[in-house]
């Protein structure tokens, strides 16, 4: 059984006791939440400038030995505020503001790689991606029975993103390119929540996050024996992450 399944039935039977009443989910709200991330970003290396007057077997090699499929996974940890309105109906209006610090990250290196048509040239190639701060804004609509709410969430999100690729070749080749800026994307979700009656609240979320496309470019390293003509390379990543989290909530 997963770690997020055991975390969901752990809310659940912490609530299992407060159906007996109706709650009222209308207020001001401010809690933590803390939970896990995984999510997927591919970079994908396109090669231009002196790479043109290359054969197309080291181009083919360099592109897709150097694009490669990252998965960046971590904590999750922060605060929320809010505010929602429970109408007559049950149902629940709200939006929802949070902040939360991400430790997910991954990195791979390929070693040296020997080109095939060119057996002693060889390149070693390096990939690495980092989500660090998030912020979100979203609206939350729900409905309510007794002391529950079940409600789907919406809308946008940032987070810091620290990416970088760099090669090095066994003929002097040093090339890096980084980029360190915020990406902005869309956030959806859905999540439970259980009223105490004492102004406290503990609820599950999943939010899948889909983000910007970004880019960047390489430049070259102190030591490469390849300055001009200029060989350029861009890499563009895609990314997406999901969220399970575990929050309790104060309302005033």
């Amino acid at each position: 059984m997963s770690k997020r399944t055991v975390l969901l039935l752990a809310a659940c039977m912490l609530c299992a006791d407060a159906a007996a009443a109706d709650a009222d989910f209308s207020g001001w709200h401010v809690g933590l939440h803390a939970g896990h991330g995984s999510g997927e970003s591919h970079a994908q290396v396109s090669l231009g400038g002196q790479w043109g007057s290359e054969p197309q077997t080291l181009r083919d090699h360099v592109s897709s030995s150097w694009s490669t499929k990252l998965d960046p996974d971590g904590s999750v940890y922060g605060v929320q505020f809010g505010y929602d309105h429970q109408f007559a109906n049950g149902t629940v209006l709200g939006m929802e503001l949070d902040y939360s610090q991400l430790g997910m990250d991954d990195a791979r290196n390929t070693g040296p790689t020997p080109v095939p048509a060119f057996p002693s040239l060889s390149y070693d190639f390096g990939n690495r991606i980092e989500l660090d701060n998030q912020a979100s804004l979203r609206a939350r609509l729900g409905h309510a029975f007794g002391r529950h709410l079940l409600y789907l969430a919406a809308g946008w999100t940032q987070v810091d993103v620290d990416a970088a690729a760099s090669v090095v070749s066994n003929g002097g080749y040093r090339k890096l390119g980084v980029y360190s800026d915020r990406v902005d994307g869309t956030q959806w979700g859905l999540g439970y929540e259980c009223d105490f009656g004492n102004r406290w609240s503990l609820r599950a979320e999943y939010l899948v996050n889909d983000m910007d496309d970004f880019r960047y470019d390489t430049v070259y390293q102190p030591g490469s024996t390849f300055v001009s003509p200029a060989y350029t390379e861009s890499v563009r990543h895609d990314l997406d992450f999901n969220v399970f989290r575990i929050g309790v909530n104060y309302r005033f």
